[in-house]
């Protein structure tokens, strides 16, 4: 009698365990969006760093169009429009990342960090190298966009909002591999239920 009456205890030890870490995560996800909603009504983005009056050129004479041709079978390539990317990067936190198509640039990294998605344009320079942002003087650049993404992997990207550096971030993860990990971790609650995600 003693061994299930201490197994039972275990037991609801661990559910409510259970139960109260799930209860703290959701209201953390809460807090997260009502920061992310205020955030994007209140703020202006500006996401790229500050640049000289006569560097502002973005390359608009060079080809940009075959930059998403390189990196379409990617994990971290979304075609998806501003809106749903920062909602997507959002679920992943700070460094989740990823590379869509823009409307004012041939593509766009959005990056989540520090309660709001920046959104940073992608170009081809013309010596046919990759930069992000605005050209600048003595800008990093990348043969492929793959090697940019890898770089800032390990290394941090600088930040700016409106001129002012706002902090630094690296490519942490990207919104499908956080949804394996989200669809490892229900698998792991909640094995018998799980027919097919």
């Amino acid at each position: 009698m003693c061994f299930y009456v201490r197994l039972s205890r275990a037991l609801v030890g661990n559910l409510l365990t259970r139960i109260w870490s799930d209860l703290v995560d959701s209201i953390a996800m809460c807090k997260r969006r009502c920061i992310y909603r205020c955030g994007m009504v209140v703020s202006g983005y500006d996401d790229v760093g500050p640049t000289n009056e006569e560097n502002i050129n973005m390359d608009f004479d060079v080809d940009q169009s075959d930059l998403a041709n390189q990196i379409e079978d990617k994990p971290w390539y979304h075609k998806t429009d501003r809106r749903k990317a920062q909602e997507m990067v959002f679920s992943g936190g700070n460094g989740c990342f990823l590379v869509r198509p823009s409307s004012k640039h041939a593509l766009t990294l959005t990056l989540w960090y520090n309660n709001r998605a920046y959104n940073i344009p992608i170009r081809k320079r013309e010596d046919q190298k990759i930069s992000l942002g605005n050209r600048k003087p003595n800008e990093k650049f990348f043969e492929t966009i793959e090697d940019l993404i890898m770089f800032y992997h390990s290394e941090e990207l600088i930040l700016f909002s409106r001129g002012e550096k706002t902090g630094k971030c690296a490519l942490r993860c990207c919104p499908a591999q956080v949804s394996k990990v989200q669809r490892h971790v229900i698998i792991e609650l909640m094995p018998e239920y799980i027919i097919h995600i």
